[in-house]
């Protein structure tokens, strides 16, 4: 399900490159791959970081089609017991409240230092505007 909102975002994005620059490209002589590895990825790189740290967020927050396909169980062997489900079977299972808001604290910690890390990062992969 969420691979349809990341494609509507890089069609927002694709559509937001300026004709101009890939005219210039063709008047230079670049090929389809140069183009797209020296126009269109810098033009789109805001949207490619964008939904980089939705996916890095959605990603650590996996619950949903894992508790309809397993009941909430984890099954088998607890082989799809991810961290966001292990959570609601402490909390609401296993009634151990404490636990569970520790385990959220921890989740929003590691969370938000991947998220930070990517920021960092983006400087320098990310272009806001045609140099």
């Amino acid at each position: 399900w969420g691979i349809g909102g990341s494609m509507v975002i890089f069609l927002a994005g694709l559509a937001d490159v300026p004709q101009s620059l890939y005219e210039v490209a063709d008047l230079d002589g670049a090929g389809p791959l140069t183009k797209f590895r020296h126009v269109t990825i810098p033009m789109i790189s805001p949207v490619i970081l964008f939904n980089l740290v939705i996916g890095l967020i959605n990603g650590f927050q996996y619950f949903t089609e894992v508790y309809v396909m397993t009941n909430g169980r984890g099954d088998p062997a607890d082989s799809t017991l991810f961290y966001a489900l292990y959570l609601y079977r402490s909390a609401f299972y296993y009634l151990q409240l404490g636990y569970a808001s520790a385990m959220a604290w921890i989740m929003f910690a590691f969370i938000l230092g991947a998220t930070l890390l990517v920021l960092a990062s983006s400087k320098r992969w990310v272009h806001y505007h045609a140099d």
